[in-house]
């Protein structure tokens, strides 16, 4: 993945967007598992610090990597208004998931909220979970979180429509409208080309429209598990949401606890 993919736009955008905002039951989730496995704590792409943020001021520490400047601009700031004792546990790294290497072992690396879908290559993929598996110390695990693939979003031109997502009121009084559409399928490749349009009026009426665009991989469940297996993990535990339900066909989520070896 490019760094300049979310050195756009969107970096100013992403915290405020109630698509974010309201993605509350994640972190309760990793809340809990630092809780279970202990610290430090390893977030692949951390982005503006919304759950490496959390995880700090449990009094846990932390290590956010993230590809993009800008991100880790906003997440620098969330880290600055931390008193100091949160601070020094809080650290950020500008860094490829894929190629890492900090010189430090974690009890718990996590990769929530998409990142891992970025990852279109299965080299890229396989170079991310051997540099975790490298990272972790021993008895540590890996928690991956990617969304369960609705089978329509794979071939249905409805889905190549522009459909609004949701409106919100920024803190600067921009009126912010978000709509998300397929722009082309790729099911040879298990990925789509997806775009999210901002469509944005100023206090001072000027309007403009804004694109975020970008291929998204998507995976199957046991893909993932054999994925993981290729890279010398054993999945330890498999949830179809926050609320640790297994994964059903209706599930939204595929999250993978694993741990090095058999």
């Amino acid at each position: 993945m490019s760094p300049a993919l979310y050195d756009s736009f969107i970096a100013d955008y992403y915290d405020e967007s109630p698509i974010v905002r309201q993605r509350t039951q994640d972190v309760a989730f990793y809340r809990d598992a630092v809780r279970e496995c202990g610290d430090p704590v390893l977030e692949l792409g951390c982005g503006t610090g919304r759950v490496t943020m959390a995880l700090a001021q449990m009094g846990k520490r932390v290590t956010g990597l993230d590809l993009s400047e800008r991100m880790l601009e906003h997440a620098a700031r969330k880290r600055a208004a931390l008193n100091k004792e949160e601070r020094e546990r809080f650290h950020l790294v500008q860094g490829d998931m894929t190629k890492f290497d900090l010189g430090e072992k974690f009890q718990l690396i996590i990769i929530p909220f998409r990142p891992f879908q970025h990852l279109l290559e299965v080299r890229d993929q396989v170079a991310c979970l051997e540099r975790v598996r490298k990272h972790l110390r021993p008895g540590g695990r890996l928690i991956l979180d990617v969304f369960q693939t609705d089978a329509e979003r794979m071939h249905d031109p409805i889905h190549m429509r522009e459909a609004p997502l949701v409106e919100y009121r920024s803190h600067d009084g921009k009126h912010v409208r978000i709509s998300e559409r397929v722009a082309a399928f790729h099911r040879a490749e298990q990925r789509n080309d997806v775009e999210m349009i901002y469509t944005v009026e100023h206090p001072n009426g000027r309007k403009e429209r804004l694109v975020f665009a970008w291929p998204l991989r998507y995976f199957f469940r046991y893909e993932v598990e054999h994925l993981l297996a290729r890279c010398g993990f054993r999945v330890a535990a498999e949830y179809g949401d926050f609320d640790r339900t297994p994964i059903r066909d209706n599930s939204p989520e595929m999250i993978f606890v694993a741990e090095p070896g058999w």
